[in-house]
This record gives structure tokens, sequence and C-alpha cells, in this order.
């Protein structure tokens, strides 16, 4: 499972931690590999926007600010609310360690889509956010797309990388959860990588290699180290 993406999007979808909440806890990818091969019904999982989201959705917090609220929203995210700002000018503020994120945003680094235009910012050196009109110009987005905004959000991000036609990475600010369509899972320990260095290893990384090796992942880590 993915641990950790913030997506904050003023008026509409919001993120963030609390220090001393729910917020800052972390949920660990399980440490597994599974060689075997699993019945008929477990393959191509990993395709499913459902999966993705289940993938993903852990230690997400994310509020749905419109009209009669996302009821799939309202039901999958953590219940605590994000602390609700005094300036009638916000319907809500999302907050990271008692600092609204778009204060963070004044120095924290700001990574940009080429295809779209739209800006994202890094948190600690590992949570991507989005705020102010970034953050509307990506709802708009995905309201014309009908394309799934957290699915979306992690794609642009790069916290979801295809290997493959048959394999993809989850990446989380702990490690990658590798899956591939026949059933086939491994964990790759990243906790102690930032997100520059994780992003340089997959756009780098060699697509004709064995995806469940531990030698090919500590191989290519080794690089992006070297390169920073």
């Amino acid at each position: 499972m993915v641990n950790m993406i913030n997506t904050a999007v003023n008026n509409n979808i919001y993120a963030g931690r609390k220090s001393g909440s729910k917020y800052n806890q972390s949920q660990a990818f399980q440490q597994k590999e599974v060689l075997e091969i699993p019945d008929v019904a477990a393959v191509n999982k990993y395709a499913n926007v459902q999966e993705i989201y289940e993938a993903l959705k852990y230690n997400v917090s994310c509020r749905i600010d419109e009209q009669g609220q996302d009821e799939i929203a309202e039901k999958e995210m953590q219940n605590d609310e994000p602390e609700i700002s005094n300036d009638s000018s916000e319907k809500m503020t999302a907050w990271y360690q008692g600092v609204p994120l778009k204060e963070w945003a004044l120095t924290d680094p700001k990574y940009t889509d080429s295809e779209t235009g739209i800006s994202w910012y890094i948190r600690d050196g590992k949570y991507p956010y989005m705020v102010g009109e970034d953050a509307e110009k990506f709802r708009k987005l995905c309201e014309e797309s009908g394309e799934f905004a957290l699915k979306k959000f992690a794609e642009m991000t790069g916290s979801i990388q295809k290997l493959d036609d048959n394999t993809v990475a989850y990446v989380g600010d702990n490690g990658i959860a590798v899956k591939s369509k026949d059933g086939k899972e491994m964990f790759v320990d990243t906790s102690g990588l930032s997100y520059d260095i994780v992003m340089d290893m997959f756009r780098n990384l060699p697509r004709n290699g064995d995806f469940f090796s531990n030698k090919y992942w500590s191989d290519n880590i080794q690089k992006a180290q070297a390169r920073s």
C-alpha cells in the first residue's frame, strides 16, 4: 500500500496533517514478496481503478467541498476534519505541523507537469500537495476528463509508475510496492530516500530488468544516489 499522498485543493479538495493527530500516523507497506500465481479472479487486479484507490487511500486525508459532498469521499476518507480557518474567504484550510499548506508552498520545492502546466509542491522531501490556482485547475481538469482525481494526482506526481504492460509500482514515502498482473508482489524499502532521488531513479530506470529482483532495485537506487 502507498503510505502517503497529500493533495490540497482550496475550496474543493483538501488534505493536510496536524501535529499530534492521525494525520501524522504512518501506515507501512506490508513487507512481503509473493511469487506464486494466484487464482484467475486475482489476475489483472492492479489495473483496476478501485484497487489503485485502495492502494492510495491509507494515509490520505482528502475532502471534496462541493454541494452534496461526494459520498465516496465521505465514507472512505479519514473521519478527522482538517482545521477550519476563520478566514471567511476560505471554506477550509489544510494544515501540516500547525502551518497552512499555502504557507509551506512559499518555500517548498515546486514541480510543474509539462503536459498540463499544473504545479505541485513537496513537503519534507516526500509529500506531494497542491494549493491555490493549480489545485483549482486540477479539479476542473478531472471534472472535464472524468478521471478519478486521486489516481490522476498520483500519476502526475509519480506515485503511480507503470513499469511495463504487466507491472506497476506504487510509490510511498517509506517504500515502493511493485505489483504485476500475474499476482507477483514485492516491497522495496526507500524510506531513507527523498522524493527527488526516487523520481530520478524512475526516470533512468531500465525497463527490461527483473522488477521482482532485490538486486535490480538496489543497483538502481545506488545509481540514483550517485547522481544526486
